[in-house]
C-alpha cells in the first residue's frame, strides 16, 4: 500500500507547476535505471518530468495500490506483535508491517520566511508550490521574493507579461547560463540507447567521486586553499559575465555573490539576470521590514505597491531535526525520533535506518546522497530495503532492526570523514559565519549531513554496487505464533501484499 497526500503521483512535479517550471540538471541524471527516457530536450520542462514519472507508476502498477489525499500525522510500533499503526489525519489507522518513508528531501515551502504581518496583504499571495493558474498576473504589478532555483525559472518567465517586476534578494545566488536545447535526430538516437545512458550515469558518479576522494587525500589546508582560490578566480569571471547581462551596474554590484560557488546548490537561469535590463525589471536589496495592506514595505520606510505577491523562499528541509515533530515516530520502548534527532544530530545507517526503529526505512536519509542525483540515491536505498526484507521473508523473520554497533560505527565513519570536516568548516565557518549564507547543505546544527562521503573508491563501489549485502549488521526475529497474523486496516486483516508500505506525505 502505498499512501500519497496529494491526488497524483510525481510528489515535486505535481506541486510545483509555476511558470517556467523545468529540471536545473541534466534530463539523463533524472531517471531510473531500469526506465531510461527519451527526453525532448537536455533539461525537461515539468510537464515532461511529472508524465516521464507517472508512466512509470502506470507501468508497474502502482495506481492500483496507491492511496491519494492521504497524510500520516503519527507512527507508533507495536513490539509484541511487530507491526507499525499509522494514525491518519482522518483519524483512520493503518497497521502494517514495514513502513518506508518516502517523503523525499524537500518537504513544505516555507510560507513567507518569517516576514511578519503576511495577512494584511490585500492582494494575491502566490507560492512557487501550488501555482495558482486561475490568476491573471498579464499587466500587474508584480513582486518575487527570493532569488533561489524557483524564482530563477518564475521571474523570466513572468516577466515578459506583468506591468513590473520587483525582484527582493537577500543573498545573491550563483545564476550561470543555461545550456539547454531541444534533442535532434542524433540526441533522439542516443535517448533510446541504453548504453549512453549508463556512461552518462557513471561519468556523473566517477567525476564526483574524484573529488571527493581527493579531497580526502590532500590536506584540509590545501583543499581549503584551493577551493577558495578557485572561488575567487570564479567570481572574477563571474563579474565578467555579468556586464553581458544586466545594463545596470549597481544591480551587477549587487548580483555578484558573497558566498562561495559550493555554499549552495548553483543555479543556471534561462534569462533571469537578463530580467534586471529590463524597462519593466527591477533588483530591490533593501531587506523586507513587513508586509502592508497594499504590498511591501522595507526597513528604509518605503512601501510599494503590488497586486501579487509571489513566495520563492524555498522550503524545509530533511536535514534540519526541527523537520521531525516530538511524537510523530514512535519507536521501540518509547523511542522518539524527534526528540533523538534534537538532541544528538542527524544520524542513520547507510542514510536509511537507524536503531530502535524495527521495520522502517528512510529513502532519504541523513549522508544518505552519494553525489550523483537524488533519483540514483533513492535507486539504492530502495535496494538495501529490499534485500533486508526479502532476507527477512526467506529467514521466517517479521523484525529486522540495525544493530547499534553496525550503526554507530557508519555514523562515526560519516561525521569524522576528511570531506564531511572539510565540508563542515567550508559551509559553518567560511560561508555561514563570515557571509551569514543559509544553506540546505548544513542545518542550524552545523551539521552537514547530506553528502555522504566517499571513504574511498573501494569502498563506495562496494555500498553501491549488487554485492552489497546489509543483512549482516541487522538483527532478525520471529513474533509469538499468537501474534504473527497480518497487520490490519481498521481491525481488519489486510492483504498479505500490504504489509510493505511506502509513507509519501
Amino acid at each position: 500500500m502505498i499512501l500519497e497526500r496529494r491526488d497524483d503521483f510525481s510528489g515535486t512535479w505535481i506541486a510545483n507547476t509555476y511558470p517556467g517550471v523545468a529540471l536545473d540538471v541534466p534530463s539523463t541524471s533524472y531517471e531510473f535505471t531500469f526506465a531510461p527516457n527519451e527526453w525532448s530536450r537536455a533539461f525537461a520542462e515539468g510537464d515532461e518530468v511529472r508524465e516521464y514519472l507517472q508512466r512509470i507508476a502506470r507501468e508497474y502498477g502502482l495506481y492500483e495500490r496507491v492511496r491519494f489525499g492521504v497524510s500520516v500525522e503519527r507512527e507508533i510500533w507495536d513490539d509484541e506483535n511487530g507491526y507499525w499503526t499509522l494514525h491518519l489525519a482522518d483519524g483512520e489507522t493503518i497497521t502494517a508491517r514495514y513502513v518506508l518513508n518516502a517523503t523525499g528531501f524537500f518537504l513544505d515551502p516555507r510560507s513567507s520566511s518569517g516576514i511578519p504581518d503576511v495577512e494584511k496583504y490585500t492582494g494575491k499571495v502566490m507560492l512557487s508550490a501550488g501555482w495558482d493558474h486561475s490568476y491573471d498576473y498579464q499587466g500587474k504589478r508584480v513582486a518575487v521574493i527570493g532569488t533561489g532555483a524557483s524564482a530563477m525559472q518564475i521571474v523570466p518567465s513572468i516577466a515578459p507579461d506583468v506591468a513590473h517586476l520587483d525582484v527582493y534578494q537577500r543573498t545573491a545566488t550563483w545564476c550561470g547560463p543555461k545550456p539547454d536545447f531541444a534533442f535532434g535526430p542524433i540526441g533522439r538516437r542516443l535517448m533510446r540507447s541504453q548504453r549512453f545512458h549508463t556512461l552518462a550515469y557513471m561519468a556523473n558518479w566517477y567525476l564526483f567521486q574524484a573529488v571527493v576522494v581527493a579531497a580526502e587525500k590532500l590536506p584540509k589546508r590545501t583543499v581549503m586553499a584551493l577551493v577558495i582560490g578557485f572561488e575567487n578566480i570564479l567570481r572574477a569571471a563571474y563579474r565578467l559575465y555579468l556586464r553581458t547581462q544586466v545594463n545596470d551596474p549597481q544591480a551587477r554590484r549587487a548580483l555578484v555573490p558573497r558566498h562561495g560557488l559550493m555554499a549552495n546548490m548553483p543555479t543556471f537561469g534561462r534569462g533571469f539576470l537578463r530580467t534586471f535590463s529590463r524597462d519593466n525589471g527591477a533588483l530591490i536589496t533593501t531587506p523586507i521590514e513587513r508586509f502592508t495592506q497594499a504590498g511591501i514595505r522595507t526597513s528604509d520606510g518605503t512601501e510599494r505597491a503590488y497586486d501579487m505577491i509571489v513566495l520563492a523562499t524555498g522550503f524545509n528541509v530533511a536535514s534540519d531535526p526541527e523537520s521531525f515533530p516530538v511524537g510523530s515516530v514512535t519507536g521501540r520502548d518509547g523511542f522518539d525520533l524527534g526528540e533523538f534527532y534534537r538532541e544528538n544530530g542527524m544520524q542513520a545507517y547507510a542514510g536509511v535506518t537507524i536503531p530502535r526503529m524495527p521495520n522502517r526505512w528512510f529513502l532519504y536519509g541523513p549522508y544518505g546522497w552519494n553525489g550523483v542525483t537524488w533519483v540514483s540515491m533513492m535507486e539504492k536505498s530502495a535496494l538495501h530495503v529490499a534485500r533486508v526484507i526479502t532476507a527477512a521473508s526467506a529467514r521466517g523473520a517479521h523484525v529486522v532492526e540495525v544493530t547499534q554497533d553496525a550503526h554507530d560505527t557508519w555514523h562515526e565513519a560519516m561525521v569524522t570523514s576528511p570531506a564531511t570536516l572539510i565540508a563542515q568548516e567550508y559551509l559553518v565557518d567560511h560561508q555561514f559565519k563570515r557571509h551569514n549564507v543559509r544553506s540546505y547543505f548544513f542545518n542550524e546544527r552545523g551539521e552537514a549531513p547530506i553528502l555522504r562521503p566517499s571513504q574511498g573508491f573501494r569502498n563506495s563501489l562496494w555500498d553501491h554496487s549488487d554485492r552489497f549485502d546489509p543483512t549482516a549488521d541487522y538483527t532478525f526475529r520471529a513474533v509469538t505464533q499468537a501474534a504473527t497474523g497480518e497487520p490490519a486496516h481498521n481491525g481488519k486483516p489486510a492483504h498479505p501484499e500490504s504489509t510493505k508500505v511506502a509513507v509519501a506525505e
